[in-house]
């Protein structure tokens, strides 16, 4: 099977997923949503469950992917976590199915929890890894990086998917270009908050 037949079934799977919840989703119903036999998603996923692990892996390996490559652009460490967040909020907003996907059902069982939590950790790890470097170079103040950098990712999902919700008619690139204020305001809050030194 292509990568673009098994990029159509996940596509169809993160919007079928988001839109009738795990519990709900049929297989007949993505097999239509991606105009493919059902028997084609078997043919690669075992079960439901299995497909839906793999849609969730391959756009949290994505995401990854996506920040550090943002990151990496730059070396300052204050730069570094704008571009951080910044490419955070990119990636949800022009995600915005798969971001709600995310936050409505990967805590839904103690299985899924176990294999999202990882990846969860590393992009909390890629923050903690900015912060850590700020604060030896002394442009962030002595914190506790691993307990700011789970409160900087959570609110910023949360942020984002307020914003996804709340302007549904838009698309993900139209959400991407025009929502810069959750960044702005993260900074701000960090700065107020005396994390970054001024």
């Amino acid at each position: 099977m292509s990568r673009e037949t098994v990029g159509m079934i996940f596509e169809a799977a993160v919007k079928v997923f988001a839109e009738r919840g795990f519990d709900r989703a049929k297989m007949d119903d993505i097999a239509r949503e991606a105009g493919v036999a059902k028997g084609t998603i078997y043919y690669h996923f075992t079960s439901k469950d299995e497909l839906f692990t793999a849609l969730m892996n391959h756009g949290l390996q994505k995401m990854k992917e996506y920040v550090r490559r943002r990151m990496d652009e730059v070396k300052q460490p204050t730069l570094k976590l704008r571009g951080l967040l910044e490419a955070e909020v990119s990636y949800l907003f022009q995600h915005g199915t798969f971001a709600k996907l995310l936050l409505a059902e990967v805590w839904s069982s103690n299985e899924r929890q176990y294999e999202f939590r990882a990846h969860i950790h590393e992009l909390e790890s890629i923050i903690r890894e900015v912060l850590e470097v700020g604060i030896q170079e002394g442009d962030f103040r002595e914190i506790n990086a691993t307990e700011t950098s789970i409160a900087i990712f959570g609110a910023m999902s949360v942020t984002v998917l307020q914003e996804v919700f709340r302007d549904i008619h838009l698309s993900g690139e139209e959400l991407a270009n025009t929502r810069t204020t959750p960044v702005v305001d993260m900074l701000e809050m960090l700065l107020h908050q005396g994390i970054l030194k001024n």
